[in-house]
């Protein structure tokens, strides 16, 4: 019989679409695990079925509202479909409940970046990072934060510190495509 906990494993080591298997089989036959239906909104919010996410997580939420992880993968969801209200809500939930949460600061410093708050952003995923030093995602998305602010030099740091990084070839491309628009003055 699967449980939680082997799914939960699966989940650390980013195997997502497996966890989901065995969440699925959890909630067939228990549909009243509450832990497992955070999980499976955790994992839905992984692999981008973010209506998937939202009704498992509100579902979750109406029972539990002390969990920052689920208040986290709500607001992640609810960021990627544009509810970005919606979204500043749940993250700013979860940092309530667990204030160190890199997560949770990067993803709400993104939309305040987005939203015209550049510099509230930009405090938010340094944050960020002096938690999760090294973190590819933050360090991407402060690039970005850098280069709404015009600080050419701190971006340009940034750069180099996700080019020593192993990145997913998406945004390996782009940080090779930033450094060269940099060098050559268009950026």
């Amino acid at each position: 019989m699967p449980t939680v906990d082997q799914a939960e494993n699966l989940m650390r080591e980013g195997a997502f679409s497996e966890a989901k298997k065995i969440l699925s089989q959890i909630l067939n036959d228990n549909p009243g695990d509450l832990r497992a239906v955070c999980d499976i909104g955790i994992a839905y919010t992984e692999t981008g079925e973010n209506e998937k996410a939202i009704k498992a997580l509100e579902h979750y939420i109406r029972n539990d509202d002390s969990n920052p992880y689920a208040w986290e993968a709500i607001g992640c969801a609810r960021f990627r479909i544009g509810e970005l209200e919606e979204a500043k809500h749940c993250l700013e939930r979860s940092l309530e409940l667990s204030p160190d949460n890199p997560s949770s600061l990067r993803n709400l410093g993104i939309i305040e970046g987005m939203e015209g708050y550049h510099e509230k952003g930009l405090k938010l995923l340094q944050d960020a990072l002096r938690l999760a030093p090294g973190d590819f995602r933050t360090l991407y998305a402060l690039s970005y934060a850098y280069r709404d602010l015009n600080k050419r030099e701190q971006r340009r740091k940034v750069i180099d510190q996700l080019l020593d990084l192993e990145l997913p070839d998406d945004i390996n491309k782009d940080a090779q495509l930033t450094r060269i628009r940099m060098n050559l003055g268009w950026e």
